[in-house]
């Protein structure tokens, strides 16, 4: 008799991030061993951007009726699971969506438990919101001017969403 393997939970965004973190940081690594360390980064950044970009057209592919604004908020509460990140003043309304994240778990992970240089965390997870967004369609943009992994206290995003 043959048994059904046992199905594996999900797991959240931040623990895939940690994950990833952990083989890329070894990547900026071995990176670093032929090339500039600012050289590294901007690669590391670009591949996460390029798997932000396809996560946000895999989301997009799944509204119901075709990407929107509201369809693309409720992306907010995957990004917070684990207690991933604590977000308040949320407002959406026809064209933007607006939100503060004051609280940080990928940078923190990133910067404070594994020692990675900000410049690093921010190639890891902040460089994938603008990419994600651009995925998701090509009529919404976002704007942030800084981040919790830049020192900033808080992340302010504006998400708008044009025609």
């Amino acid at each position: 008799m043959t048994t059904a393997p046992a199905v594996q939970p999900a797991i959240t965004q931040l623990e895939r991030r940690r994950i990833e973190a952990e083989m890329l940081a070894d990547v900026h690594a071995a990176l670093c061993e032929v090339m500039p360390g600012p050289e590294a980064v901007a690669a590391i950044a670009r591949a996460t951007a390029r798997a932000a970009h396809r996560a946000g057209a895999a989301f997009a592919a799944a509204a119901p009726g075709g990407p929107g604004l509201e369809h693309f908020a409720g992306v907010v509460d995957v990004w917070r699971a684990g207690g991933a990140l604590d977000v308040q003043d949320v407002a959406l309304d026809a064209r933007t969506l607006r939100l503060t994240v004051t609280r940080c778990a990928y940078a923190e992970l990133y910067i404070r438990e594994m020692g990675l240089a900000p410049e690093l965390a921010q190639a890891l997870s902040c460089s994938r919101d603008a990419a994600f967004a651009r995925g998701y369609s090509p009529r919404l943009h976002m704007e942030r001017s800084r981040t919790i992994a830049q020192g900033a206290p808080h992340c302010a995003f504006l998400y708008r969403w044009d025609g």
